[in-house]
C-alpha cells in the first residue's frame, strides 16, 4: 500500500519529492535541493527590487552662440557674447581662447544656472575665438564641448535683388576662415561660400569677396545675413506687403535675428526691375524711403544704410530716361535721408565687360561690386562702430 502509494506520488507531473523508486533518502536530498534553488531565486529577486536605476547619461546642448556666428562689435571694439546651454548637471563653465595665439581671453567662468538652463553673457574684445565648455557634477567634470569658430567682428545685412543675390557668375569663396553667412530663415551660420544662404538664386556673389577685403582691412571676423530675391521690384520690400510677393518680412526677420544695434549696416543694391516698370523718381525715392525708416523703427535703433546705383537693364522698356529716374530716385533718398550713404555705382558694368550675361555680374563684375562697396564703407561719414 505503502509502495504503490509512493509509486502514484512519483508520477505527478512536475516532480515529487519521492524518487520513482520511492526512497526516502532520496526525497529528503531532493527537497534540500529544490529549497536552496528556491531561496536563491528569492535572494535574486529581492535584489533585483532594490536594485539602483542605471546613472543617466549627462547632456549639454549648446544653444547660443552658434558654431561660426558673428556678434557686431560696439564702437569701443567689444561685443556682448549671451552663452546660453541646457545641461543635467550642477554647474557649467565656459573659458574663452583667441583662436590666432591660442591665448585664454577668458579663463573658466561660471554660467548662471536656473534648473537645468544655464547662462552668461560675455564682454569680449573684437576677434576671433573658441569657446570651451564643461559640466561638473559632485565637483567633477562629467562632459565637455566645444564651439571652434566665433567672432566679434562686424555683420552687414544684404538685399534687393538678383545682383545682390546669388546670380553671378562664377561661385564665390572666402578665403579668410573668419567670414561668415548666416541664413535669417533658421539663424545658422557657415563659412561664407557661394550661393548664400537666405538669398535666391544658386550662382555667385559679391560678399566673400568683400568679407575678405574687409579682413585685411579692419582685422575683425565679417559675418553677411543676405536677404536678396531675384527681379524684385523696391514696391515689393515695402512694408507690410506679405509673403510670397512681399519681401519686407524678410529685412524684418532678419534685424530681429541679429538683435539691438546688431549690425554694422544695410546694404542695398536693386533699381533694375523699376527701370522696366518705369518707376518714377518720387515713387522710388518715397517707397525707398518707406523701407529704410520702418526698418529703423522695427530695429529700435539708426542703423546705416547703403544704396547703391543700380537701374541697368537690356530690356527695351528700361530706356534711358527710365534708368535716369531710378538713379535720381536713389540719389534723393541718399542726400534726404540721414544716416544713409552712396553704394557702388554699378550701371556702367556692363560698357567693361563686367556681367556674365547680359545684366549679372562675372568675375570681375563681382570683384569690382566688392571693391565699391568697401570704398563706399571706409568713405562713409558714420563709419564708427555702432
Amino acid at each position: 500500500m505503502r509502495a504503490a502509494a509512493a509509486k502514484g506520488l512519483a508520477g505527478l507531473p512536475g516532480g515529487s519529492c519521492l524518487d520513482y523508486y520511492g526512497n526516502t533518502n532520496n526525497m529528503k536530498t531532493n527537497c534540500k535541493i529544490r529549497n536552496r534553488i528556491l531561496h536563491g531565486l528569492l535572494i535574486l529577486l529581492a535584489s533585483g527590487l532594490h536594485a539602483e536605476p542605471p546613472k543617466q547619461e549627462v547632456g549639454l546642448r549648446i544653444e547660443s552662440p552658434n558654431e561660426r556666428s558673428v556678434i557686431q562689435r560696439t564702437e569701443w571694439n567689444m561685443g556682448r557674447l549671451l552663452v546660453r546651454c541646457s545641461a543635467n548637471g550642477e554647474s557649467v563653465e565656459v573659458k574663452v581662447v583667441e583662436r590666432t595665439s591660442l591665448k585664454t581671453a577668458k579663463d573658466w567662468t561660471a554660467l548662471d544656472a536656473e534648473n537645468n538652463s544655464f547662462t552668461k553673457t560675455l564682454e569680449l574684445a573684437a576677434g576671433w575665438y573658441q569657446l570651451e565648455f564643461q559640466v561638473k557634477q559632485g565637483g567633477k567634470i562629467v562632459k565637455t564641448a566645444t564651439l571652434q569658430h566665433v567672432g566679434i567682428g562686424d555683420v552687414f545685412v544684404t538685399l534687393g535683388q538678383s545682383n545682390s543675390a546669388n546670380y553671378g557668375q562664377p561661385r564665390q569663396a572666402a578665403k579668410s576662415d573668419c567670414v561668415s553667412s548666416c541664413d535669417f530663415r533658421t539663424g545658422l551660420w557657415r563659412h561664407s561660400d557661394d550661393p548664400q544662404p537666405g538669398a535666391t538664386g544658386s550662382g555667385g556673389s559679391p560678399w566673400p569677396i568683400l568679407g575678405d577685403l574687409l579682413v585685411q582691412k579692419t582685422g575683425v571676423p565679417i559675418g553677411f545675413v543676405c536677404l536678396g530675391v531675384g527681379s524684385t521690384g523696391v514696391g515689393q520690400w515695402a512694408p507690410p506687403q506679405p509673403p510670397p510677393q512681399g519681401c519686407y518680412v524678410r529685412l524684418k526677420t532678419a534685424l530681429q535675428l541679429v538683435g539691438p544695434r546688431g549690425c554694422r549696416a544695410v546694404l542695398w543694391h536693386q533699381g533694375e526691375t523699376d527701370s522696366i516698370l518705369g518707376t518714377s523718381a518720387g515713387a522710388y525715392a518715397a517707397t525707398l524711403g518707406r523701407i529704410i525708416t520702418q526698418s529703423r523703427e522695427d530695429a529700435g535703433w539708426v542703423m546705416p544704410w547703403g544704396v547703391a546705383l543700380a537701374s541697368y537693364h537690356p530690356a527695351a522698356q528700361a530706356t534711358v530716361e527710365r534708368q535716369q529716374a531710378v538713379i535720381a530716385g536713389q540719389k534723393q533718398v541718399i542726400q534726404s535721408q540721414p544716416g544713409v550713404f552712396q553704394g557702388p555705382e554699378t550701371d556702367s558694368n556692363h560698357t567693361k565687360g563686367f556681367l556674365a550675361d547680359t545684366v549679372h555680374f562675372n568675375a570681375d563684375g563681382l570683384t569690382a561690386h566688392a571693391q565699391g562697396w568697401l570704398a563706399a564703407l571706409s568713405q562713409e561719414k558714420s563709419s564708427k562702430h555702432r
